[in-house]
């Protein structure tokens, strides 16, 4: 959001993208309504191919280089599908990414372990955590997202999470990926980030089923933790935590003004009907093209901007150059003409000079 200068309200087009040599993200655009949306709008409702309009503006290559800036182990190659989560995390590596949410723009990296006791309860080891947290964005970008993600959670694709729960602030979002074979949720507090992941390691199964995605299948499992956790008053985790407002926030956004540009009914496409980036029957090359809408050109990259200078064209004028003034001219040899060629002195042969009595 803060290198492309994106906020909740920026419009994205909820259209098919070309990305060039026949590839279009998503595969089908059965699910695109073609319509101009809110970037919170889009994110709320999960709209695919309002994500790869927004993947066509940033770049499918800067995704994948902050992908490993914040250290994600797995190697994330920059296809233009990786903006409907057609590459394989585990669900570590999503919590990992997330952290940097609901931890004011500090990736960390999460531990099975927080500390070693004693049967008596003393400390033996305790692990520095700040040892394996990096700044990845700024905490006002921070911020903004982690309001902009209570869209989900409160008019989106998990709609009334949040009030069910009882919490004053939560962010989450949902997901599903090729033929429901893969159902996700992730979800945080602000003292709390959890995940729940649906499926099964061999992608050969599937659930069949299109009543099932990420709201359906991920968010109760989610939910019911998350119940368990506000009951158990030990742990100290407050329904009513809000997330830190930062200082230097210069244009203030809230939940109202988040609500108040989300759509309240999902437009037909939305995710729950086997999303994703399509099957083998929608990899068909549409050869006219006449379907793709809005920001079909791929954005000129930075460095294809700066002018090339071109070479400097050889000098053929017989002008003479300036180092060459002061040298000896080579005499010009004077043109002959057919008889004079033919009758004519040779030049080697020299003429002998006129005596006087010569007649």
């Amino acid at each position: 959001m803060e290198e492309r200068g994106f906020t909740a309200e920026t419009p994205v087009v909820d259209q098919q993208q070309s990305f060039g040599k026949g590839i279009l993200v998503p595969a089908t655009g059965k699910t695109c309504t073609g319509r101009t949306v809110s970037m919170a709008s889009a994110l709320a409702w999960s709209r695919n191919c309002a994500t790869a309009y927004i993947m066509k503006q940033v770049g499918p290559a800067q995704f994948s280089n902050f992908m490993e800036r914040i250290n994600i182990p797995t190697k994330i190659d920059p296809f233009p599908s990786i903006a409907l989560g057609s590459c394989d995390l585990s669900l570590y590596e999503m919590l990992w990414g997330y952290t940097i949410f609901p931890g004011h723009g500090f990736s960390t990296k999460p531990y099975f372990i927080s500390r070693i006791e004693d049967r008596n309860g003393n400390i033996i080891k305790r692990y520095d955590f700040s040892a394996n947290r990096k700044e990845a964005i700024s905490e006002v970008t921070a911020y903004n997202m982690v309001k902009m993600m209570e869209g989900p959670v409160t008019k989106g694709t998990a709609g009334g999470l949040m009030y069910r729960l009882g919490a004053s602030e939560m962010g989450g979002k949902t997901g599903t990926t090729n033929n429901n074979a893969d159902f996700w949720f992730m979800g945080y507090t602000p003292q709390l980030l959890g995940g729940a992941w649906v499926g099964c390691d061999d992608r050969f199964i599937q659930i069949g089923s299109a009543s099932y995605y990420g709201g359906t299948a991920a968010r109760p499992i989610w939910e019911s933790f998350f119940k368990k956790v506000y009951a158990d008053k030990t742990l100290g985790i407050d329904a009513k935590a809000l997330f830190q407002k930062p200082a230097d926030l210069l244009n203030e956004m809230n939940s109202a003004d988040i609500s108040g540009i989300i759509e309240s009914e999902p437009e037909p496409g939305a995710e729950g009907d086997d999303v994703g980036v399509g099957n083998a029957d929608d990899y068909g090359l549409n050869e006219s093209y006449d379907s793709i809408g809005a920001e079909s050109k791929l954005p000129v990259p930075d460095e294809d901007k700066i002018p090339v200078r071109e070479k400097p064209k050889k000098d053929t004028s017989k002008t003479t150059k300036i180092g060459e003034l002061n040298q000896p001219q080579e005499a010009k040899k004077e043109k002959k003409g057919l008889f004079k060629s033919i009758f004519g002195k040779k030049d080697n042969q020299k003429e002998e000079p006129k005596k006087d009595n010569d007649y």
